[in-house]
């Protein structure tokens, strides 16, 4: 059946000449018979042109199918490239019009006739034609049992080109959502409301419409766009201006969104970036930008005070969840990040006193305490109950296992804990957490509790206390640590404070915290107070930031900077400053504001982060005047970005 196959369009022809002879003969004789003669020569001319034609375009699907494998597309439209499809014998069996016109296609069907040398081993990879080189790409493919060769020819000083030209094309996805979108239909009108979304919706619009993208509306309050790789730097160049528009929206709440956008080599792969972008772009609060392109972020805006609120429910839940976890566990451990201050000390003590509440013995891993929380730890360590609580991380290593509970306060960054080996150790993970997130942090966490609006992770900490039960009593210790974190963190309640934050703080006080003793643990010694004054005294002031060098050989270095760069703030006139000092061999930098500058964008782009008001950056084995010369670029960088004229 095959053999007939193969030489019926020869028959075909040959049969087709004869009954034409044939016809004509018979018309000699009988004119009916010669039309009934005629009439099966041009039946069997049909079907001649009917086969040849399905077998070329049966072939050309094949080549087609062949190239439409994403790492055989160089090209926008791979036919473009010269491409044959040839048996083993060499035999041309088809060619598109580019291979046509490069070799001048004709009467030769032999591919070793008018190329010679390209049936060669792969080992020489080159052909020349009219003495130009064509790298040569050969892939072996099957056609109903039969071998074929399909040889396609890159031009090399047209490939990368057409390389750029595809990537230009390829479609990339991008998720729009209303940040606040719950507080705005709780909180207003319903008429205002549609109003409301009706003008972000024209805005999200109008962007898509700009970078002649697909636009649809997916939930409420969320939107979907595709676009073509090419119009992304249309909204990198602009910073995505929308952000700023939408802001300036009169409402109750005004609204913010958030935009994330996957740039990936395939659609599904853009789909998949973009879900992550997202979720990044959520977690740092809103109210910005975020690109993934293959391992790399990029951040916009995001510039003023995030509005992205928690509610009360889903406080309720992380507490009911949280109180489950610890149930289920043999015990509990409390860690937060390396060097702990105020505000980790006194989370983690409110996680204990809720392990205990459930009845499960709870341990506190402590290395290396902060120097402001010398006094703290000596009350803490004099309390029974802490006595024997108190682990250092190889101690905890000792004693930690799978069926225990490891909860991590204050970071989200796996090498910036106390003991990053206990992460690996317990089954049960949980994480809870006030900083902006990073591109990177812990992954596994069976519980992730994280908000960028609180003034502190003792502010979470508390709120999670308030639905933990109605009979929790924490210890007096416990309380005074919580409401010191709380105190630090917003610097008496004057900065990062919202109606929340004094809810929390009454709470603790309601229970028994004793604010005297809140007072003395945050209180200066002389000697760090005269240390503080001569940081500031000696600040540079840049158009209403100041920058000031810690001294070497200080104690409580860590301290005594953080204390500077508050101080610089009660300055007038000074609306952010940074601290730079050397601890061992590294450089640290501290950075606050007002609020107008965002320091955490500014440390961000040095590797460092926090809040918009609160930030820090480690620079290992850095010099303190490069890391100053760094910190003065990365400032004049933001404010050409960000700061607004008048």
């Amino acid at each position: 059946m095959k053999k007939r196959v193969r030489f019926l369009t020869t028959d075909v022809i040959c049969l087709s000449g004869a009954l034409g002879a044939a016809a004509v003969l018979a018309f000699f004789v009988d004119y009916r018979l010669g039309i009934a003669v005629l009439l099966a020569a041009l039946l069997l001319i049909v079907l001649y042109v009917l086969l040849v034609t399905l077998r070329r375009i049966r072939l050309q699907q094949l080549v087609m199918k062949a190239l439409s494998e994403p790492e055989k597309s160089t090209c926008l439209n791979p036919m473009a490239i010269p491409t044959a499809l040839v048996t083993p014998s060499g035999s041309v069996k088809w060619a598109n019009l580019t291979f046509r016109n490069l070799v001048g296609f004709g009467a030769m069907r032999n591919i070793e006739r008018m190329i010679p040398g390209i049936s060669k081993p792969d080992k020489d990879k080159k052909v020349v034609i009219d003495g130009k080189a064509y790298k040569k790409e050969l892939t072996v493919l099957h056609d109903r049992g039969r071998e074929l060769f399909l040889y396609r020819l890159i031009d090399p000083e047209n490939s990368v080109e057409a390389k750029k030209l595809y990537q230009h094309f390829l479609p990339i996805v991008c998720h729009v959502l209303i940040d606040n979108y719950d507080e705005l239909a709780a909180e207003v009108q319903q008429t205002e409301l549609t109003e409301l979304v009706a003008a972000v919706e024209r805005r999200v619009a109008a962007m898509a419409k700009s970078v002649s993208g697909y636009f649809a509306r997916v939930d409420r309050g969320r939107y979907l766009c595709v676009f073509e790789r090419r119009y992304l730097s249309t909204l990198r160049n602009t910073r995505f201006g929308i952000l700023d528009e939408v802001r300036q929206i009169k409402s109750v709440y005004s609204p913010t969104l958030s935009i994330a956008i996957g740039v990936g080599d395939t659609l599904e792969q853009s789909g998949d970036y973009a879900g992550k972008a997202l979720e990044l772009a959520l977690s740092r609060g809103g109210d910005q930008a975020v690109i993934k392109q293959g391992d790399q972020f990029s951040f916009f805006d995001g510039a003023t005070r995030t509005v992205f609120r928690r509610s009360k429910v889903k406080s309720r839940m992380i507490s009911h969840a949280l109180r489950n976890l610890m149930e289920q566990c043999s015990d509990v451990f409390v860690m937060g990040h390396e060097t702990p201050d105020l505000d980790c000390i006194g989370a983690s003590m409110g996680i204990c006193a809720c392990a205990r509440h459930v009845g499960k013995k709870a341990y506190l891993v402590i290395d290396n305490p902060n120097p402001s929380i010398e006094l703290l730890m000596e009350r803490i360590r004099s309390t029974d109950v802490y006595a024997s609580s108190i682990l250092s991380g190889q101690e905890a290593a000792m004693r930690i296992s799978p069926s225990s509970m490891l909860v991590v306060v204050d970071t989200q960054l796996a090498d910036f804990t106390v003991a990053p080996r206990l992460l690996e150790m317990a089954d049960t993970l949980v994480v809870i957490d006030h900083h902006i997130r990073g591109t990177s942090g812990i992954e596994n966490a069976a519980l992730f509790y994280h908000d960028t609006n609180a003034s502190s992770v003792c502010e979470l900490v508390t709120e999670l206390m308030q639905y933990f039960g109605d009979d929790l009593k924490p210890l007096p210790v416990e309380l005074e640590a919580l409401l010191c974190g709380i105190t630090l963190d917003t610097k008496g309640f004057s900065f990062n404070t919202g109606v929340r934050t004094f809810k929390a703080a009454s709470y603790l006080r309601r229970l028994g915290a004793d604010t005297t003793v809140t007072r003395q643990l945050v209180q200066d010694d002389f000697n760090t107070f005269l240390a503080k004054t001569e940081i500031v005294k000696n600040a540079e002031i840049m158009g209403g930031v100041a920058i000031a060098v810690c001294p070497e050989g200080l104690s409580k270095t860590s301290l005594i900077v953080a204390q500077a760069a508050d101080a610089l703030l009660t300055i007038r006139g000074i609306i952010a400053s940074f601290v730079v000092s050397r601890v061992d061999d590294n450089v640290v930098i501290s950075g606050r504001s007002l609020g107008e500058v965002n320091v955490q964008l500014i440390l961000e782009s040095m590797g460092g982060g926090g809040h918009a008001t609160v930030a820090a950056v480690k620079l290992p084995g850095a010099d303190v005047v490069e890391a100053v010369t760094q910190l003065k670029e990365a400032i004049n960088k933001y404010t050409k970005e960000y700061m607004k004229e008048g």
